[in-house]
C-alpha cells in the first residue's frame, strides 16, 4: 500500500469479493492498491462477528436489508466456519448467471441467516469430511495476527517532529521529492527567475525543465517539450548524422545552465570556406547551433529573435571570431570558472575592476553567474554585476531572509512555529528557494576569498514607519566585520572548503555523509553571523534542514556533481601554496567538512588546509602556452599583464 511502502499478500477471493482489480491482466501477480479500501472499513469501525477482529475487508450479511441484520464477517472465516451461506459470483469457467444461483452474487450470510442443517455438518464431521473451524478457533486465530501497521499521518497534516521522522526513511524522502521537485509552487523560471503560474507555466516532460514559453521557446505554444528535447525526438531516428544540442558559448551541462534557443553566426566572408562544407558545418557558423537563453539574451553584442510562436534566435555574429571556433572574449578568462572557452560578458558596474587586473571589468559566462549567485537581472537593461557589484537581494544573506519570510507567511506571527503543519505547495517553495541557495554555496570554493576580501552589500529591510537613523545595529540586525575578521569566520566554518565539497557532490561517497557530517557543515555556514546574519537557534535548524533536503534532493540544477561545469586546472582556480592545490576539489589532504564532531560551538576542529585569503589574487588573464613549436608574439594586455598570444590555433588548458 503507499500509506506502508512496504509489499503486502492477499487471497484472490477476498480481493475479487471487495471489486479489487489486477495491475496487470496478462500477469495476475498484483492487485491494485488497497489503501483507500483499508481507510474505508477504520471508518466504519467494524468488526467480524465470527472472529471478533477489525483487521482486513468485511462484508455485511445479505440480511442486513430485508432483516435489518448488522453483523459483518470475514470472507475466510465464513467460509471456515461452514455454518454460513457463500455465494460465489464466479467459477473456475467464468462469472455466474445470476438468474442461475441461488443467492446475488458475491454475497454471504451470517450463521443466524443461513440455511445450512447443522445435521449435515455434524454428520460430514464424523465421516472426516471437513475441517472447519470452530468460533473460539477463528478467534484464536484472529489474536495471534499483529496488529495493523499505523499509516503515517499525512504530509500536511504532520508537526516538525514528525516531518524529521518521515524524512528518515529513503522510500519516503523518494515520495517526498517527487512531490515537490514536480510541484511549480514557489518555482521559478530559470531563464529570468520570475515566479512561475502553475495555471499556465508547464516543466518539460522530457527533462523536467522549467521556462516561461515567452522567455524561451514561444514555439513550444501550449506543449510542455522544450526545444531541446523536440530537436532531439525528431531527429533521434533521422539516418543523417546530427550533433545533439549543447551552448557553444559556456560549459555547463543542459541541466543546470537553463534551455537552450537556436543561434547562428555570419561568417565575414565565405570565400574562405569555400569547397569546405563539412569544416563549415562543424563551426559555429553551421546548422543547427544552439545556445543557453541566458548565454544568448544576456549578452549585449547578441541580437534576440523573439517572434510569437516562432523558435527564439539568437545572432551571434558579434562574438565569434573568423575561424568559427572561438569567441571574441576567448583572450579573457572567466573569472569564475576560470575557463578561456566560451563567451564572457562585462560586469556592468562602471567602475568594475577584475579580481588582479587594473582596469579590465570583471568577465564572466552568464551561466556561471547565475549558478554562483551574482546578479543576473532580467529587468529591461538585462545586467549582470559581479560578486562586489551584485545588488543586496543577489547576496547570499538576503536570499536567506526571503527564504525565511516564506517560511514565516504560514503563520500571523513573526516568530517560527517549526510544530505547525505545513501544506505540500508550502514545502515545494521552501524546497525550490533551498536548491537556489545551496546552488550559490556550490561555488563557494571561487567567492569565498571575495567576500573575505570586500564583504557583501546587504542591506538592512526598513519596515513601514522605521526610521533608520533612529535604530541600533541590533535593530537593524547589522553584523560587523572586517577582512581579517571574515578570513578567521571563513577559516572557522571552512566555507570554501564546503563548496567543493558540495560541487563535487563529495556526501555521497560515503553512507551516511549526507546525513549529520552534511548538516554539521551547514550548521557551522549558516552559524557564520558575518556571512549569514544573527540567527537564532531555531532559524539555524531551519535552514540546516532544508538546505540538506535540498541536497539530498540530487537536483540538476544544483549544476553538482556529474551536472557541474567544467573549470580551469591553473590560474586562480588553484591555491597559491607552492603546490598548485586545487581549489575545486577537497584532495587527499583536506577533510570533508563536518566529518569531525564539532569542538567549539558548532565548529570542528581548525584544519590546516591552504586558502587565498587576503592574498594578491592571480591574473584573470595568465600566461597561456601554445601548443606549436615556435616563437609566438609577446602582447601586453590591457591589465598591463604579459600575455602570450599564439601564432595559431590555440587550445585551453586542461579542465576539470
Amino acid at each position: 500500500t503507499v500509506a506502508t511502502k512496504k509489499a503486502r499478500w492477499v487471497h484472490v477471493g477476498c480481493a475479487k469479493w471487495q471489486g479489487m482489480n489486477y495491475v496487470d491482466i496478462e500477469k495476475k501477480d498484483k492487485i491494485e492498491d488497497l489503501t483507500a479500501l483499508k481507510e474505508h472499513f477504520k471508518v466504519q469501525d467494524v468488526a467480524c462477528c465470527l472472529c471478533k477482529s477489525s483487521i482486513g475487508a468485511l462484508h455485511p450479511c445479505r440480511a442486513h436489508g430485508s432483516h435489518g441484520c448488522d453483523k459483518w464477517l470475514h470472507l475466510t472465516c465464513a467460509r471456515s466456519l461452514g455454518k454460513c451461506s457463500v455465494q460465489h459470483g464466479e467459477n473456475c469457467e467464468g462469472f455466474y448467471d445470476p438468474d442461475a444461483i441461488d443467492y446475488p452474487p458475491w454475497t454471504l450470510a451470517c450463521p443466524e441467516h443461513s440455511e445450512i442443517d447443522p445435521k449435515s455438518l455434524e454428520e460430514e464431521e464424523e465421516e472426516g469430511k471437513n475441517n472447519f473451524l470452530t468460533p473460539e478457533q477463528l478467534v484464536a486465530i484472529a489474536a495471534s495476527y499483529p496488529p495493523e501497521p499505523i499509516p503515517p499521518k499525512p504530509f500536511n497534516r504532520m508537526n516538525h517532529t514528525e516531518r524529521k521522522e518521515y524524512w528518515s526513511d529513503p522510500e519516503n524522502l523518494t515520495e517526498f521529492f517527487d512531490e515537490v521537485m514536480s510541484s511549480l509552487d514557489g518555482a521559478k523560471c530559470v531563464v529570468c527567475e520570475l515566479p512561475a503560474d502553475p495555471t499556465i507555466d508547464k516543466r518539460c516532460d522530457k527533462c523536467g525543465i522549467l521556462s516561461h514559453a515567452d522567455c524561451a521557446d514561444p514555439a513550444r505554444g501550449d506543449g510542455a517539450t522544450c526545444l531541446t528535447c523536440r530537436f532531439v525526438e525528431e531527429n533521434a531516428n533521422s539516418l543523417r548524422y546530427y550533433e545533439e544540442p549543447r551552448c557553444h558559448m559556456c560549459s555547463h551541462p543542459n541541466a543546470s545552465g537553463g534551455p537552450l534557443v537556436r543561434s547562428y553566426a555570419k561568417p565575414a566572408s565565405m570565400k574562405v570556406w569555400k569547397g569546405k562544407t563539412i569544416q563549415f558545418q562543424r563551426t559555429i557558423f553551421g546548422k543547427n547551433k544552439f545556445c543557453h537563453a541566458l548565454c544568448g539574451m544576456w549578452n549585449p553584442h547578441c541580437d534576440t529573435q523573439n517572434k510569437e510562436f516562432h523558435d527564439t534566435i539568437i545572432d551571434c555574429t558579434n562574438v565569434v571570431m573568423a575561424n568559427g571556433k572561438d569567441h571574441v572574449s576567448r583572450q579573457h578568462r572567466c573569472i569564475l570558472c576560470g575557463l578561456h572557452t566560451g563567451c564572457k560578458v562585462d560586469c556592468c558596474a562602471q567602475d568594475c575592476i577584475a579580481p588582479g587586473g587594473t582596469r579590465n571589468p570583471a568577465k564572466f559566462h552568464v551561466t556561471c553567474a547565475r549558478q554562483a549567485g551574482f546578479e543576473v537581472s532580467s529587468e529591461s537593461n538585462m545586467s549582470v554585476m559581479c560578486f562586489r557589484h551584485s545588488s543586496c537581494e543577489f547576496v547570499f544573506r538576503a536570499r536567506l531572509e526571503d527564504m525565511k519570510e516564506i517560511e514565516l507567511s504560514r503563520f500571523s506571527s513573526k516568530t517560527f512555529k517549526a510544530s505547525n503543519p505545513m501544506s505540500w505547495g508550502h514545502a515545494a517553495s521552501l524546497f525550490h528557494t533551498a536548491v537556489n541557495i545551496l546552488r550559490t554555496l556550490g561555488w563557494a570554493w571561487r567567492w569565498a576569498e571575495w567576500w573575505v576580501e570586500d564583504g557583501d552589500n546587504w542591506e538592512p529591510l526598513i519596515e513601514p514607519g522605521q526610521v533608520e537613523a533612529e535604530m541600533t545595529d541590533e535593530e537593524l540586525r547589522i553584523v560587523h566585520s572586517d577582512p581579517n575578521s571574515r578570513a578567521e569566520d571563513a577559516r572557522q566554518c571552512r566555507l570554501a572548503a564546503f563548496g567543493a565539497a558540495l560541487r563535487n557532490r563529495d556526501y555521497d561517497k560515503e553512507a551516511g555523509d549526507d546525513r549529520e557530517p552534511l548538516e554539521r557543515a551547514l550548521m557551522a555556514v549558516i552559524s557564520t553571523r558575518s556571512l549569514a546574519g544573527p540567527l537564532k537557534k531555531r532559524e539555524v535548524e531551519f535552514f540546516v534542514t532544508w538546505l540538506a533536503l535540498a541536497y539530498r534532493s540530487k537536483s540538476p540544477i544544483l549544476g553538482f556533481g556529474d551536472d557541474k561545469t567544467p573549470v580551469a586546472m591553473d590560474g586562480f582556480c588553484v591555491y597559491q601554496d607552492g603546490h598548485a592545490s586545487p581549489k575545486y576539489e577537497l584532495g587527499p589532504k583536506r577533510p570533508l567538512p563536518g566529518k569531525a564532531m564539532p569542538h567549539k560551538g558548532v565548529f570542528e576542529p581548525p584544519v590546516n588546509e591552504p586558502d587565498d585569503y587576503l592574498i594578491a589574487p592571480v591574473s584573470v588573464s595568465p600566461v597561456r602556452n601554445s601548443k606549436k613549436k615556435g616563437k609566438n608574439k609577446k602582447k601586453k594586455n590591457s591589465d598591463d599583464d604579459i600575455m602570450e598570444v599564439p601564432l595559431e590555433d590555440d587550445v585551453d588548458g586542461g579542465a576539470i
